[in-house]
């Protein structure tokens, strides 16, 4: 990290129903417009990153989430700056809420999430759920 080059913290719900996780395209106009995403995003004042992913879920799909294990912490250098994402299982408070379909969320089987594009700093996530996913079917 360069002085002055501040660190973007992020919270990421890694929401998981059956072998589903949701997901959504990030929206028009943002960075990374298209690619898809879980949900998530920045710390706001003190946060801790479970705090943060609890929050930022409920903002971006309506839902209320119970914030499981820290999975990862991955650290990636975008164009716009360096990020430091903390990944957490998690589950809907609900079993069977679903989000706000104008939210675009959707739960995506997890042996289709290789086939999509998501910003870089996912790829040692999907590689892992991946994994796991295939050593559950064998």
């Amino acid at each position: 990290m360069s002085a002055g080059e501040a660190l973007i913290r992020g919270g990421i719900g890694l929401i998981r129903r059956g072998n589903s996780f949701l997901i959504r395209r990030r929206p028009a106009g943002t960075i990374y417009a298209g690619y898809w995403e879980f949900p998530g995003g920045k710390l706001e004042g003190d946060e801790t990153p479970a705090e943060a992913t609890a929050r930022e879920c409920l903002e971006e799909t309506g839902l209320t989430i119970v914030v499981g294990r820290q999975r990862r912490v991955v650290t990636h250098r975008y164009p716009h700056g360096l990020v430091e994402l903390t990944f957490h299982d998690c589950e809907t408070e609900d079993p069977a809420a679903e989000p706000d379909p104008a939210t675009g969320f959707l739960w995506v089987p997890i042996d289709q999430l290789a086939s999509l594009t998501f910003p870089e700093a996912n790829e040692p996530i999907l590689e892992e759920l991946a994994r796991e996913h295939r050593e559950t079917i064998r």
